[in-house]
């Protein structure tokens, strides 16, 4: 099977063309998925930062709950530094 050279020429060109297309489709496909999975990634990252910020103000709740002055408490709490041996009173 003979071929002429503008033949060749040809079927070059087109084979070119066609590798330059795919490669560009490629690179187009290849480019919205990172930037899916950038996008995906920054949403989870968000939706950690909220969880975790729930959770801490649930335990800040449940601390404050727990700490809050009930009926026959008698003690009297003073934020001093202590400079000697501090003993329990009864």
């Amino acid at each position: 099977m003979k071929m002429s050279f503008k033949a060749l020429f040809v079927a070059a060109s087109f084979a070119l063309f066609a590798t330059t297309s795919c490669s560009e489709k490629t690179q187009d496909n290849a480019e919205a998925t990172a930037e899916s999975a950038a996008t995906d990634a920054a949403n989870n990252t968000q939706e950690a930062a909220n969880g975790a910020a729930e959770a801490t103000n649930n335990a800040a709740e449940e601390v404050k709950a727990d700490m809050a002055p009930e009926k026959g408490d008698t003690a009297v709490v003073v934020n001093k530094e202590a400079d000697k041996l501090v003993e329990e009173t009864k």
